[in-house]
């Protein structure tokens, strides 16, 4: 066949010279009374002869078992209207949007059609593979066990079996590092105890850069078990490494990290009281002049950067380790009060940057810490407000954003709808950020306070403001739920004027329109399955 797999390689519009039959060759002597001028033909006829003349005389294999068949659906599988959506999304890899479609087929319990499974089981993002679970039903367990690549549909549910611990560990061993590092979070969903151990027999043999990344990881399924491993990378030589293993061990409230942080914070502030009941009047604080080398191995770095002094920056790298309902317990006081309580001490500003990364940190496990989130967006509000026109030495933005990422949906609302306003003038386009920010879906006010906004702002303005919110509806396109779409979808307007600005808004409301036309066909193509 060596012959005719070059020809097949090279084409046989290439090939000059004569395609007649082997007559030596016993299969293809058959063919000497073919008469063809097509010679695409006669080199399939040939290969085909020899294909059949070598494989005479082989006996198939014997006793092969049957394969089990695959279990009867119990759940409703989605029609194939609904299947061009999926594989748009799926293509474009547009995640928001596929997992939106997948949250509202788990809520109706259908499930993917037939032609998708192969795409999904193919899908290497975790989060989606979580999404996809439920959605796969018997028919994508099933074939899950039939690739090798697909042994996650087990493996990121239960137990790992031997078969899966083996073929993990033999990607974990040699493939990328970012497959590597979704082969860790997968294996510490389904046994953090081996998790462990694989990190920690390759850690040291990582680039400092990986090692932090890797060393994260241990976040899922998080536990005192940990502790010894996350202890020890406390003496890795690189500074990020070091602050992963100490905001790790942070988290585990009885971990020795966690008590010598406490310790370190409580020493640095005096409270003031006033009142025949001791109310807290004024809170003092007072960072050490010099630390020594247990502080640098928990992570507080000994140089400050640029701009900034050392002792702002001891206190802001422990207190931020500590859970800001410790301060609330200690000082028999809510956050607002505490607040207050540090507004004119000299050292007020790292102590609010202090506690806003510790109010993010420990928010998600700490219903007392998570009541810090209000008071300190309200204080971060008026820092900002007293700084604009002025040249900013910290970025109030940013706290602003982190402590939106920790809020769920009805407290971010209600910081950033108000602002809705504000964000119209040019002045206040920077907090347009905010929306991406927001929890998924928006509510059906905050769309339509949205709205209303941006179709005032694009129709009536031609510069940068213009421009910067035609760029937030991108976020508006994901984020707007289902029953506002078709009021989105209702004429826009945009400032006539041939500027750049306005062009760019042109092009962005129709991407917004085109999103939005795609939500709305698969919402009611959902309707149609159960009409």
């Amino acid at each position: 066949m060596e012959e005719l797999t070059k020809l097949a390689l090279v084409g046989t519009g290439k090939q000059t010279a004569s395609l007649g039959v082997d007559v030596q060759h016993p299969a293809e002597s058959l063919l000497v009374e073919v008469a063809s001028d097509d010679r695409e033909h006669l080199v399939l006829l040939r290969a085909a002869a020899r294909g059949v003349y070598e494989r005479c005389g082989h006996t198939g294999e014997r006793d092969i078992a049957a394969l089990t068949p695959c279990p009867r659906e119990s759940r409703r599988v989605a029609s194939g209207r609904l299947l061009g959506l999926l594989q748009n999304a799926l293509a474009t890899k547009s995640d928001d949007l596929l997992k939106e479609f997948l949250r509202q087929m788990a809520a109706s319990e259908l499930l993917l059609p037939p032609e998708l499974l192969p795409e999904a089981l193919e899908v290497a993002d975790v989060d989606l593979r979580e999404m996809l679970l439920p959605l796969l039903g018997e028919r994508g367990r099933w074939l899950s066990q039939f690739n090798t690549e697909w042994q996650w549909v087990s493996a990121g549910v239960a137990q790992l079996s031997s078969t899966n611990r083996d073929g993990l560990k033999q990607r974990w061993d040699e493939g990328a590092f970012s497959e590597r590092r979704q082969v860790l979070l997968s294996v510490r969903r389904g046994d953090p105890a081996l998790g462990r151990e694989w990190l920690a027999e390759t850690l040291d043999g990582e680039k400092a850069e990986h090692r932090a990344r890797l060393l994260q990881v241990l976040l899922e399924a998080l536990s005192p078990a940990d502790e010894p491993l996350l202890e020890s990378r406390l003496d890795d030589r690189s500074e990020q490494v070091r602050a992963v293993a100490a905001d790790l061990l942070a988290r585990l409230p009885d971990s020795a990290l966690a008590a010598r942080m406490r310790q370190r914070a409580t020493e640095m502030f005096m409270v003031e009281t006033a009142g025949t009941l001791g109310e807290l009047k004024k809170l003092v604080c007072n960072p050490p002049e010099a630390i020594d080398k247990s502080w640098q191995r928990d992570a507080v770095p000994l140089k400050p950067p640029p701009g900034r002094g050392k002792r702002a920056v001891w206190l802001e790298s422990v207190i931020s380790r500590v859970p800001p309902s410790e301060w609330t317990r200690r000082f028999a006081a809510e956050p607002r009060q505490l607040i207050e309580a540090i507004a004119d001490d000299d050292f007020w500003l790292p102590t609010l940057s202090g506690w806003t990364a510790a109010t993010v940190l420990f928010a998600p496990g700490d219903a007392e810490s998570a009541r810090w989130l209000g008071p300190l967006w309200s204080a971060w509000q008026v820092v900002d407000a007293r700084q604009r026109g002025k040249q900013r030495t910290t970025d109030h933005h940013q706290q602003l954003r982190a402590l939106l990422s920790a809020m769920n949906r009805e407290q971010a609302e209600a910081c950033v709808r108000p602002l809705l306003g504000e964000m119209a003038t040019d002045t206040g386009v920077e907090s347009l950020a905010f929306l991406s920010l927001l929890p998924k879906p928006w509510s059906e006010t905050l769309a339509s306070d949205y709205l209303r906004q941006a179709r005032e702002v694009l129709a009536r303005h031609s510069d940068n403001r213009a421009f910067q919110w035609a760029s937030s509806l991108q976020t508006a396109a994901r984020c707007i739920p289902p029953s506002v779409i078709p009021l989105a979808l209702e004429e826009w307007h945009v400032a006539d004027s041939r500027n750049w600005h306005n062009q760019a808004a042109e092009r962005e409301v129709e991407r917004f329109m085109e999103a939005l036309r795609m939500r709305q066909t698969f919402y009611d193509e959902l309707q149609v399955e159960f009409s």
